[in-house]
């Protein structure tokens, strides 16, 4: 054999593609054009004695007989003229050189020939998973999909534990928009894993582990949210926390797929260092307490009015109608609790101090940050209370133009308005740089569009609401 036609290869190695072909079956000798998919070829033999062989990647059979092969090729110069050409590119999907092997390392022209080989291997040992799942593989990849399913459900009825065969389901659930079936088969999957489910080979679990964590970013909105929202603590379960936290994480994507892959294959439910949304972040320890440090121009309406400044918040100007109303954004009233007074605000910018760097792991919320996400999202509380929940998808925006322009135009409305003030207050009663303060407002808009699974969900106050109140 030549050492060009050495390549080894399953149908999942191979590009689909849809090629018709006109052949002879060998068992009746009846010639028709079938689908043959990708065309495969090799060598036998040296020199003058080597002889080509052929071998196809689509499922079908003889459609007189019934037979799965083997098959002689009718359209002799159609395959040479084809070879020809991928070897003139250098790469043609239509045609390879490769041979098709199982697992046990035995060939086959077709995947029907490959079928009644595993199919005569099972009727041999009907209890082996194993042989179950192999025959879903080579059917899922020879586009028999429906048939696939059948083995692999097969094969979990023999062995629950079988992962590379409920991870396979699992893809045709979320291929299917299969939503019951995808949360089942999403749950019992991470399950399995975490609890030390292996294949045979370590390349392919962690293939799959890293692929499940995969897909599960990319879940369907209407599946995520039935994660994102966690049952009573003593009910959720190892596989529903590293889904919630999973899905929760923030930071380079590469990175988190890695790690998840990891905590998988090491039983691990949550990160080392949990990513959660700020609303989760309990400031327990008053050492974790930013310290008050008021910009002069608030100190003097704070002394002028006796104001307790660790009770500081911004009082919603409302209409009669009973809608908030932010007749100009600069005057902010601030109320104790008790007294009220209004402070005069030009502007964000002018209230940055310092040229303070974030820190690098402002997406794990440090403990010394609690504060200013507090400071921010208990006025989002606020809002709600009065003007019904905001959706996530005004949120983000407003964010996002805090972070962007500061001091840019009010053009989101009167949340937008009543936000700008409560991060007035926030750098007006803390020592913030504008590094800092961009990086938190990048947070907070980080963390709404987490929330963000449907054309209008309000899953983002929920969460405050259920975690602050």
């Amino acid at each position: 054999m030549n050492q060009q036609f050495k390549r080894r290869a399953t149908l999942d190695d191979l590009p689909r593609v849809s090629q018709k072909l006109k052949l002879v079956c060998e068992g009746c000798g009846q010639q028709r054009a079938y689908d043959v998919g990708t065309i495969l070829y090799r060598t036998e033999g040296e020199g003058k004695s080597a002889a080509m062989q052929y071998a196809f990647s689509s499922y079908f059979r003889c459609r007189d007989c019934g037979a799965a092969g083997p098959w002689k090729i009718a359209d002799n110069w159609r395959v040479f003229a084809l070879a020809l050409a991928a070897a003139a590119t250098g790469s043609d999907k239509r045609i390879v050189a490769a041979t098709p092997v199982l697992f046990d390392g035995t060939t086959h022209q077709s995947p029907a020939m490959g079928e009644e080989h595993l199919l005569h291997l099972i009727q041999k040992d009907p209890r082996n998973a194993f042989l179950h799942t192999r025959l879903g593989n080579l059917l899922r990849g020879s586009g028999e999909g429906a048939r696939a399913v059948e083995w692999y459900e097969q094969a979990l009825a023999l062995d629950p534990g079988d992962i590379e065969a409920r991870y396979n389901l699992f893809c045709f659930a979320i291929d299917d928009s299969d939503g019951p079936a995808a949360l089942q088969l999403t749950r019992l999957l991470v399950h399995h894993l975490l609890d030390g489910r292996r294949t045979n080979k370590d390349d392919l679990t962690k293939g799959i582990a890293y692929s499940a964590a995969e897909t599960l970013r990319q879940l369907p909105l209407d599946i995520r949210a039935e994660f994102l929202v966690p049952p009573e603590a003593a009910a959720e379960t190892p596989d529903g926390i590293f889904i919630r936290t999973l899905l929760e994480q923030c930071g380079e994507e590469a990175d988190i797929l890695h790690d998840a892959a990891d905590r998988l294959l090491n039983g691990q439910p949550v990160p080392a260092q949990t990513l959660v949304p700020s609303a989760e972040m309990e400031i327990d320890d008053e050492d974790d307490e930013p310290a008050l440090d008021l910009v002069p121009s608030l100190r003097e309406v704070v002394k002028q009015k006796g104001l307790d400044a660790r009770n500081l918040s911004v009082a919603l100007e409302m209409d009669d109608r009973g809608y908030i109303y932010v007749q100009d954004r600069h005057l902010v009233y601030l109320t104790d609790g008790e007294e009220t007074a209004v402070w005069h605000v030009p502007s964000l910018r002018a209230l940055f101090r310092g040229n303070k760097s974030p820190p690098p792991d402002i997406d794990h919320y440090p403990p010394e940050y609690a504060g200013y996400f507090f400071s921010m999202e208990k006025h989002v509380l606020a809002v709600c209370e009065a003007q019904g929940d905001r959706t996530d998808q005004e949120m983000e925006p407003i964010y996002s133009a805090l972070r962007r322009w500061p001091d840019g135009k009010s053009f989101l409305g009167p949340t937008h308005d009543s936000l700008w003030q409560a991060a007035a207050l926030t750098l007006g009663t803390h020592v913030l740089s504008p590094a800092e303060f961009q990086a938190i407002m990048s947070r907070l808009e980080r963390s709404v569009r987490s929330w963000a699974l449907r054309p209008i969900s309000r899953n983002y106050v929920h969460y405050l609401r259920k975690n602050l109140l």
